[in-house]
């Protein structure tokens, strides 16, 4: 009885504090990008802030670039997207620091629930504006391209909607990789993984590109 009132109780909260924290828009003053944010629990009272902002007027049914933003607790040894909200068959965007504590973005894709493989379809770029650390968290914000869209193994087309909700999934382990200085490391098994709706509509940037390429040359 004890067990199921505890397990009810860490259920409340979790849901209480993702959904208090959902979709916010946030206007980053260091990048000048406006973001689609939300804030993801891996356990009680702790959790990670992803961030996402793409072009506005973006076609549906199109591939387009995306800039990631998150907000990582020190604790956190890795940090990975599912961006098609699911492991399998999607770009993953795992994140770490390395042993100078610089954040590694590492591209990955896994073809079931086994280790994800380096994926070279997506490519990133880490800008040095909006990638910062302090006591208790550190950040990166960098541009993908190739985070939006996809081929499945059937060679059909997948694509996130730029007008509405996707399902995205995180996963959280408190260990490092192997050998945290290379992209392709291999990474221990998530200790936790969870699930929400990001609405893509919140985070249109009339000055996408122009903002893109001035973070890009890092003026």
């Amino acid at each position: 009885m004890l067990w199921t009132l505890w397990f009810g109780l860490l259920a409340a909260l979790l849901s209480r504090t993702v959904t208090a924290q959902a979709n916010a828009i946030y206007r980053d003053p260091d990048t000048g990008l406006v973001f689609s944010s939300n804030y993801v629990l891996y356990r009680v009272n702790q959790g990670i802030t992803y961030r996402v902002a793409i072009p506005a007027n973006v076609q549906t049914y199109t591939s387009y670039d995306a800039v990631i933003q998150a907000v990582i607790p020190n604790d956190v040894g890795w940090a990975g997207i599912a961006w098609a909200g699911s492991m399998p068959r999607n770009p993953l965007t795992v994140a770490w620091r390395n042993s100078q504590n610089q954040p590694v973005l590492s591209s990955r894709w896994a073809g079931g629930h086994i280790t994800p493989q380096a994926y070279n379809n997506a490519q990133y770029t880490l800008f040095r504006t909006g990638t910062k650390s302090n006591g208790t968290h550190w950040q990166y914000t960098a541009l993908c391209k190739g985070c939006t869209s996809w081929t499945t193994d059937t060679g059909a087309s997948r694509f996130l909607s730029p007008r509405g909700g996707n399902r995205m999934a995180f996963a959280y382990s408190p260990n490092r990789p192997s050998s945290p200085n290379s992209p392709t490391s291999t990474i221990p098994i998530h200790d936790v993984h969870g699930y929400w709706q990001h609405d893509f509509s919140g985070a249109a940037n009339q000055d996408f590109d122009a903002i893109v390429e001035r973070l890009a040359s890092g003026v």
